[in-house]
């Protein structure tokens, strides 16, 4: 649900914020009922410290609030502690990290409000992975095939065989899988040097991607989707353009929020998903 643009919280998850911020008051039912309609009260209550110390130390978290507000908290706090660091840690092997002194960059680029919108939207959508099965017709009649939602080799055979007025949810869809991986996945790129993009392995034993590819996949997908008649529609022109044109900024919050915030709890997070 939304309220103009804004995302607007379910009555539980907004319950759930109240009882945790508003600790001084004893009628949560009421500010519940004011808050409903006020996203923009509510978004500042979300930075407050006592959200990000109860959903850390509560490992029963999910049973209490949507992925998407676990989400939100996690990323705006991420953002919060590299405001505090001149650097951010780019991974150079499966162990090494070197300074990137770019947090000064990140932290203006998620001044976004579109952009706080959209990750934690993204990164709940990998919590549970879908499969759309095509129907192809052979020489001895028709055979199936499925495709994964958190497949890239797949989304981009899917974009390929869809018409082009439907193409706009596949393209997004690329994008976000590799800002997902390279996110919060990133022992799962390669260091190795990239291919071109024109030599896409084939979907039998697939290769890991480099960290390069990933990239200019999320810029080429990320383009096309909001050059697709449909991103004007669903009000995200704007949004898919910043990734397309930030993707290696955007993805900074996300590795700070996997190694700080839910390294130890990923496999449970996104269980349904299988980023190799």
């Amino acid at each position: 649900m939304t309220v103009g643009d804004r995302p607007v919280l379910s009555e539980s998850d907004l319950r759930f914020v109240v009882e945790t911020v508003a600790t001084q008051r004893s009628d949560h039912d009421q500010i519940v009922q004011l808050l409903q309609d006020k996203p923009d009260l509510v978004d500042a209550m979300l930075d407050d410290d006592k959200l990000l110390r109860r959903v850390t130390s509560d490992q029963d978290v999910l049973l209490r609030v949507s992925p998407r507000l676990l989400f939100d908290i996690l990323v705006r706090a991420s953002v919060r502690e590299l405001e505090k660091r001149p650097y951010t840690l780019e991974r150079i092997g499966v162990e090494e990290r070197i300074p990137v002194f770019d947090s000064h960059e990140v932290v203006g680029l998620m001044k976004d409000r579109q952009l706080r919108d959209y990750l934690p939207d993204m990164l709940a959508s990998f919590t549970k992975t879908q499969s759309t099965t095509v129907y192809f017709k052979a020489r001895h009649g028709y055979r199936r095939r499925s495709y994964s939602d958190m497949d890239l080799d797949d989304m981009v055979q899917l974009s390929e065989l869809a018409e082009a007025e439907v193409r706009f949810p596949f393209y997004k869809r690329i994008g976000d899988i590799c800002l997902f991986i390279t996110g919060i996945f990133p022992e799962h790129v390669s260091v190795q040097h990239p291919v071109q993009l024109s030599a896409r392995p084939a979907v039998a034993g697939r290769r890991p991607r480099a960290l390069e590819e990933y990239e200019e996949y999320a810029r080429r997908f990320y383009h096309l989707a909001a050059q697709h008649v449909s991103s004007e529609t669903a009000g995200l022109e704007a949004i898919l353009l910043t990734l397309a044109e930030n993707f290696s900024l955007a993805r900074k919050p996300l590795n700070y929020m996997s190694e700080k915030y839910i390294k130890v709890h990923k496999a449970q997070l996104f269980t349904q998903s299988n980023p190799l």
